[in-house]
């Protein structure tokens, strides 16, 4: 991986005993984008959000919000929202200083019109992706088992009917389930070639493997995009962390680690992504609603040990940006991306500012 790492780009990872609780570090700095030539984006993070888009994903949550236990839950990303508010506040006082050393070089250029394969694609990431893909005009199919919303994505927050079907003219389904090598490679078979794969939601090898194998039978793709997690490293006593430490053989993401050395041994154009704890509209995760349901019911937030531990969030349009910005980048290739905001806070910290937000 990448040797040369922004000093500034990486999180102070947790480590903790409780798999379920390890964040992730930011990703970025690698050596082959630092010296890739063409134009620059930023490192996706919550703090370079416009105060307009947070305060308007925060009114979306308070319209829906009621006072009752689902009120509670649907009110969860409202306080992380108006803690981006304050991040985007700080983060503008650094904007200046930071400016040539926060973000990556990408491949100069346009990609052109690809055809895409999203995994799963009905739910949270898969939503922001393929929106993000239709906007720069690619084609979409999305693969899964066509049981939610009828294997199409759900509406974003603040999209009409009318945008959404638009949206939707350049989305088709294949309807296959992974779980099933044998029809998933039948179905990818027939389903002529894809230029871009983007694999969200597999968990194992033996996920992986069917559908490399089902991509190759049709020619093979020019990107395979992976969906790893920052939940693979291994606990260390040195901070901060890069995408250098080594994994965690008793994660319980440890095939992660081991979808991307097969990626590798079959010649394909990989790159992995190991996002932190994301958030944001339509999170089936209890990410930020855990906090929110009990501060709202007045009782005690469960924080591990004496809650300073430092952790950090990512939100869900910072990845999916992070995601379309790989297409076409020759300097990602065979490279993994810890993804995150560049903002720090510590469980207690969660805490306190979900019941400001909340108005505790």
């Amino acid at each position: 991986f990448g040797s040369s790492i922004l000093p500034h780009s990486l999180l102070l990872l947790l480590t903790m005993a409780r798999r379920g609780l390890v964040p992730a570090v930011v990703g970025a700095g690698a050596t082959a984008l630092l010296a890739s030539s063409g134009p620059s984006f930023a490192v996706p993070r919550a703090a370079d959000a416009t105060k307009a888009k947070v305060q308007g994903v925060a009114a979306s949550y308070a319209a829906d919000a009621a006072p009752t236990p689902l009120g509670f839950a649907t009110v969860a990303s409202a306080a992380v929202a108006a803690a981006g508010l304050a991040a985007a506040r700080r983060g503008s006082r650094v904007a200046a200083s930071r400016a040539d050393t926060s973000r990556v070089v990408c491949a100069a250029g346009s990609v052109g019109k690809k055809r895409c394969l999203v995994m799963g694609g009905t739910r949270f990431i898969g939503c922001y992706l393929v929106a993000k893909l239709r906007e720069q005009g690619h084609d979409v199919v999305v693969c899964n088992r066509g049981k939610t919303n009828g294997g199409k994505p759900e509406p974003l927050p603040g999209v009409n009917d009318a945008e959404h079907q638009k949206m939707l003219e350049g989305v088709s389904v294949l309807v296959a389930d992974r779980k099933d090598p044998a029809a998933l490679k039948a179905a990818l078979a027939g389903a002529g070639k894809f230029d871009i794969v983007f694999d969200n939601n597999v968990r194992k090898l033996n996920e992986v493997q069917p559908l490399v194998e089902g991509v190759q039978s049709t020619g093979g793709c020019e990107q395979f995009i992976l969906m790893s997690s920052a939940g693979v490293y291994g606990p260390t006593d040195v901070l901060p962390l890069s995408e250098e430490n080594p994994g965690d053989p008793n994660s319980r993401h440890k095939e992660k680690l081991q979808c991307e050395q097969y990626l590798d041994s079959q010649g394909l154009n990989w790159t992995s992504i190991r996002p932190v704890y994301i958030y944001g509209p339509l999170n089936y995760n209890p990410v930020e609603r855990y906090f929110f349901d009990r501060v709202t019911r007045g009782r005690p937030v469960c924080i591990p040990y004496d809650g300073k531990y430092i952790t950090q969030l990512g939100h869900c349009e910072d990845l999916a940006d992070f995601m379309i910005k790989c297409i076409g980048n020759p300097a990602v290739k065979g490279q993994v991306y810890n993804i995150s905001s560049e903002e720090y806070v510590t469980f207690d910290g969660m805490a306190k500012l979900c019941a400001q937000a909340a108005g505790m």
